[in-house]
């Protein structure tokens, strides 16, 4: 899927800002009819969760409408306009001017609706959305799981089967953008390298069969000047001699532009930034352009105060900036795929990202229904098709800290990887495993071997000596079963901000900042391992429950991103 943009040929508008918004307590709005008109009392921010924007609402998840209404100029008639989301928790049923435009489940991944035939150019139009948040065990990540809940959420409040806060809303931009009758669907673009030279491969989709000619162009020089007939896909290779590649170091972008013209008029216009690089798993190593790289970064969350799981420019803006002054060079998009602009940013400095889907807290129900396999099936698709261009995209996780135990989990992951690696089969493909390695079942169909392990703070309490020795063992261990390369993606203690204690005791800062540094040394030792990533980059909200206060604090940042000791510790310790 394209990210809209504004040039000559299309035009977006942004429908960002205040919207009207009424709770719907007891889900009977549409029967109501609100999408005619929503008995609104007050104004609420978007894009943005509703729960810290007022407080009846911090524990609502039922129905949340919401209503727009927007003036669309006269200019863009005659277009095919559609109306786009970035994200919707969770469940999201659409309204134009009172008819009904579509619907779509499931959170942190785009979608649209064609409503050329519903917008009125030149006129006020009314834009209404219901967006359901209710908790569901078939829902993705799930909720209210009841009997099969992980141990350690049971009996929190919210009832989700993971840690972090279930936040509802329009969280990522909303826009309405148009494109000519005949425009550029998607692009797909593989690179490689070869005797030193670049190698591009694009496959370029239309919306329907074209006659006419296509211009693809690198960096302003014409690669391509086809002339089609009765084509909607066109594919090319270019070889690009002396390629600047893109790295951590420099994260060069070329544009790649393609235009479509009929009989001397320009129909449309894309332009699409993308890197040259390659990315291999080879003898243990992970591989960015041939050379051995090492992944030292964070998991991390989608979370801010007030805004919650909001999409904020300046947030993002400032996570990027500490990630650097710490001197990390990776994340993983913990536990649902980042919004687009995060990735744009990500690709433009130089930050490797491993994209995650929201498949986190699975348990054996889950893997024998077969309506949770074609949600997965669909969100896979769906973060893939987004994701792919992204230079800094260098690997997928495919879930997080299921039930990998269990016989039935076996055939389920397996049949999620070759799903997956159909799909995509230029990167590398993992999942994150956080139970005994010797009973796990899914590991050993994926690419690389991914584990949580907190040695000394949920295992061997307060022992941090015990918890290094056990760290060490154990993937010594895990390297011998599965003899794939290994990262470990979560490892770390929660720490209050300003507790201090001498000697060091569970959640004080000089725990936290020697245990992970102890242990991120241990992992970097290793011959097999291919990165480390401390969890977590900031403190971040979480359900209730007597094991947190309030956020799970394992955040080397606060919230309000104040580093606390660790995060000295470790930019020390990077900078070596």
């Amino acid at each position: 899927m394209l990210y809209p943009q504004t040039n000559a040929m299309r035009t977006k508008i942004s429908l960002d800002g205040f919207w009207k918004f009424a709770p719907d307590y007891h889900n009977t709005g549409e029967e109501k009819q609100w999408y005619k008109g929503i008995p609104h009392d007050r104004e609420i921010g978007v894009p943005a969760s509703w729960n810290e924007q007022f407080q009846d609402l911090m524990y609502f998840f039922e129905t949340g409408w919401y209503e727009k209404e927007i003036e669309v100029p006269k200019i863009v008639e005659g277009e095919t306009i559609y109306l786009r989301f970035g994200s919707v928790h969770y469940l999201a049923k659409v309204w134009v001017n009172g008819e009904y435009v579509g619907e779509h489940e499931g959170a942190h991944l785009p979608f649209e609706f064609d409503v050329t035939n519903v917008i009125r150019c030149g006129q006020k139009n009314i834009i209404t959305v219901a967006v359901d948040a209710r908790l569901k065990a078939d829902r993705l990540p799930p909720g209210q799981v009841q009997h099969e809940m992980i141990v350690g959420f049971k009996g929190q409040y919210p009832e989700n089967n993971y840690d972090f806060f279930p936040y509802a809303g329009i969280h990522r931009p909303v826009m309405l953008y148009t494109v000519s009758s005949t425009h550029i669907k998607d692009m797909i673009i593989q690179t490689s390298t070869e005797d030193h030279k670049g190698i591009v491969d694009y496959t370029i989709f239309l919306n329907q069969a074209f006659n006419g000619e296509i211009k693809v162009t690198l960096d302003g020089e014409v690669y391509e000047n086809i002339v089609v007939n009765n084509t909607d896909t066109i594919c090319g290779q270019w070889i690009v001699s002396e390629p600047r590649l893109w790295s951590m170091e420099d994260p060069y972008l070329y544009t790649l532009a393609a235009c479509l013209t009929q009989e001397g008029t320009t129909i449309d216009y894309y332009e699409l930034k993308i890197g040259i690089r390659t990315i291999e798993i080879k003898d243990c190593k992970l591989l960015l352009n041939g050379k051995e790289i090492f992944l030292r970064g964070f998991g991390m969350h989608e979370d801010f105060p007030v805004i919650g799981k909001g999409m904020n420019h300046a947030v993002i803006t400032k996570d990027f900036n500490l990630l650097k002054w710490m001197g990390a060079n990776s994340i993983r998009t913990s536990h649902y795929p980042y919004s687009e602009e995060f990735l744009h940013y990500a690709d433009a400095h130089g930050i490797l990202v491993i994209g995650e889907t929201p498949f986190v807290g699975f348990v054996k129900s889950h893997y024998t229904n077969p309506t949770i396999k074609e949600k997965v099936k669909k969100v896979i698709q769906e973060m893939i098709t987004r994701d792919r261009n992204h230079p800094s995209i260098i690997a997928w996780s495919l879930a997080n800290e299921g039930d990998t135990f269990v016989p039935e989990a076996e055939p389920f992951y397996k049949g999620m990887y070759d799903y997956a690696k159909s799909i995509d089969d230029t990167r590398p493909f993992t999942i994150t495993n956080c139970i005994d390695v010797e009973e796990d079942v899914a590991l050993q169909y994926f690419d690389f071997i991914s584990i949580n392990r907190y040695y000394g703070w949920y295992d061997q309490v307060g022992r941090l000596d015990m918890g290094c020795e056990l760290l060490d063992k154990k993937l010594d261990r895990c390297y011998e079963i599965f003899k794939k390369p290994i990262i470990v993606t979560e490892f770390g203690a929660d720490a209050m901000a300003g507790l201090h204690m001498d000697p060091a005791e569970e959640f004080s800062e000089e725990y936290q900042a020697e245990m992970v540094e102890r242990q991120y040394n241990i992992i970097f030792s290793k011959p097999y391992t291919i990165g480390a990533h401390i969890w977590a980059f900031a403190d971040f909200k979480t359900s209730q429950t007597p094991s947190r206060v309030v956020l799970n604090r394992k955040g080397l940042f606060t919230r309000e991103r104040q580093p606390k000791l660790a995060a000295h510790k470790m930019k020390e310790n990077w900078s070596k």
